[in-house]
C-alpha cells in the first residue's frame, strides 16, 4: 500500500483568530510500490488514514476541517463506501466543510447530491472561484455557504463588484492565496469574512531596507536578545523572568503541561532547569516572549513551534545528536512576519551562529535545507522533505507528532492569553 501525506494551512476570522485549517492532501509512489491510479482511491485513503485512525482532533484541535471533495466523493458515495467502508456521512458535519473544486461541473446531478449533504447540515464551500459567471448555475441553488475566491487569478477591477452580488445572497467570503498584510487589509475594507494565505507570517518587505523599529518591537527585540544568547546563564536570565510576574507562572504551565506528562508536579525554574535543561527553558522563554506581540496571531506562534518540533523531529532521523539548532531555526523562521521586518534585520540584532544566519536567510546549508523542505510542506510540496530521505510514512508520523506537540503547547499559550 502506498503511503500518503498531509498537511494543512490555517483559515483565519477578521480578528486573525484560526477557525479551521484546509487538509492538503497527495498520494506519493515510493521505492517499487504503484501510485493510487485515480484521484477517488488516493483521497479515500488519506481520509481513512488520517481522519478516522488519527481523529479530526489529532489534525486540526477544535477547529473546522476544510476537505476538497472529488465529483465521485460527491455524486457516487456508494462507490467510495466500496473503496473504503466509509461515506461522506461519516464526517461529522459541525466538523468539515465540504469544498467543491473548481473543475467539477456545475450540474443537476451536482446539486441533488448537495441537496443530501445540505440535509443533513454539511457546509458548502466553492473552492478557487475568479468570476461570478464560473460558478452561475449554482448561485440560486440555495447551496453554497461559503465561497473562496482565488486573490492571485481574480481580476480584481471586478472584485468589488463580486463581493458585493455575493454578500446579496447571504453567502459567506473567504480570500485565499492572501500573501502580504497590504492584501490583507484591502480584502478586510471589501467585506471578505475569512482569510487563508500566507499573509500572517511572511515578511511585508520583500527587498532588505533597514527599517526602525517601534518602540514595542525593540523592547521584545532586546527581550528575544537575553533569551537567546547562549553565553547567559540562569543567573543572568532570573531577571529577566523577575521583570515578567507571569513569565515564571507561564514557564511552569508550560513544564507540566501534557507535553512533557511529568509524574510530580514542577513547582520552581531551579527545579524545571533539572529536569528538561537550561536550554529547553531558554526555547520556552523564547516561545512566550513571541507570543506577546499584541498584533500578531496567536496562529503564528503555532506555525512557529510546529516548524520547530518538526525541524528537531527531521533532525534526529538525519542523525543529528544534538538537534537544538534544528528546533531553534524552526522557532525563529516566523521573526520577520513577528517583527514587521526583514530577516536579515532581524539576525542582525541577535546572537546566533553564522550557520543558523545563513539557514534563516538563505536557506543554505543543512539547517537551511531541512527548513526549506519544512516550509515547503506548509503548501503540499513534499519533494523537498523526500529529497531528504524522509519516507512518507516517517514523515506522516513526525507531521502528526508536530501537530499533537502543538496543540498541547498552544492550548497553555491560548489559555494564558
Amino acid at each position: 500500500m502506498s503511503e500518503l501525506l498531509v498537511g494543512r494551512q490555517p483559515i483565519l476570522n477578521s480578528h486573525k483568530e484560526t477557525i479551521g485549517y484546509e487538509l492538503l492532501y497527495r498520494a506519493f509512489p515510493y521505492d517499487t510500490q504503484a501510485m493510487f491510479k485515480d484521484g477517488n482511491a488516493a483521497t479515500s485513503r488519506v481520509f481513512a488514514n488520517t481522519l478516522f485512525e488519527m481523529g479530526l482532533d489529532a489534525v486540526v484541535g477544535p477547529q473546522l476541517a476544510f476537505i476538497n471533495f472529488t465529483r465521485d466523493f460527491l455524486v457516487k458515495d456508494d462507490l467510495i463506501c466500496l473503496l473504503t467502508g466509509m461515506r461522506v456521512e461519516n464526517f461529522d458535519p459541525r466538523r468539515v466543510v465540504l469544498e467543491v473544486l473548481e473543475d467539477i461541473a456545475l450540474d443537476n446531478e451536482l446539486f441533488q447530491a448537495l441537496r443530501k449533504f445540505k440535509r443533513k447540515n454539511f457546509l458548502i464551500a466553492l473552492d478557487d472561484v475568479i468570476s461570478l459567471e464560473q460558478i452561475a448555475p449554482i448561485l440560486d441553488q440555495g447551496l453554497v455557504d461559503l465561497i473562496k475566491i482565488d486573490m492571485l487569478a481574480v481580476n480584481k477591477t471586478d472584485l468589488a463588484d463580486m463581493v458585493r452580488s455575493i454578500k446579496q445572497r447571504d453567502i459567506l467570503l473567504l480570500a485565499e492565496k492572501v500573501e502580504t498584510p497590504q492584501d490583507f487589509f484591502t480584502c478586510l475594507q471589501l467585506g471578505f469574512d475569512f482569510f487563508q494565505g500566507y499573509f500572517f507570517y511572511k515578511p511585508e518587505t520583500i527587498q532588505y531596507k533597514k527599517k526602525k523599529l517601534d518602540v514595542s518591537r525593540l523592547s521584545l527585540m532586546r527581550s528575544l536578545a537575553a533569551t537567546m544568547d547562549a553565553q547567559t546563564s540562569f543567573h543572568l536570565l532570573d531577571p529577566i523572568i523577575s521583570q515578567d510576574v507571569g513569565l515564571s507562572y507561564k514557564l511552569l504551565r508550560l513544564v507540566n503541561s501534557g507535553y512533557y506528562s511529568l509524574a510530580d508536579q514542577v513547582k520552581s525554574i531551579q527545579q524545571a532547569i533539572a529536569l528538561i535543561g537550561l536550554q529547553q527553558l531558554r526555547s520556552w522563554m523564547l516561545l512566550l516572549v513571541m507570543a506577546t506581540a499584541d498584533d500578531k496571531p496567536h496562529e503564528l506562534t503555532a506555525v512557529a513551534f510546529q516548524r520547530a518540533k518538526i525541524c528537531e523531529m527531521l533532525g534526529t532521523r538525519l542523525g543529528v545528536k544534538h538537534t537544538e539548532s534544528y528546533f531553534l531555526i524552526g522557532l525563529l523562521s516566523v521573526l520577520d512576519a513577528i517583527m514587521d521586518v526583514p530577516m536579515l534585520q532581524v539576525v542582525e540584532s541577535l546572537p546566533l551562529t553564522p550557520e543558523i544566519n545563513e539557514a534563516l536567510v538563505f536557506r543554505k546549508g543543512k539547517l537551511g535545507v531541512v527548513l526549506k523542505a519544512v516550509i515547503a510542506t506548509e503548501d503540499g510540496n513534499w519533494d523537498h522533505i523526500l529529497e531528504l530521505g524522509i519516507q512518507p510514512h516517517v514523515w506522516r508520523n513526525i507531521y502528526f507528532e508536530s501537530v499533537k506537540s502543538s496543540n498541547l503547547i498552544m492550548k497553555e499559550i491560548r489559555a494564558e492569553s
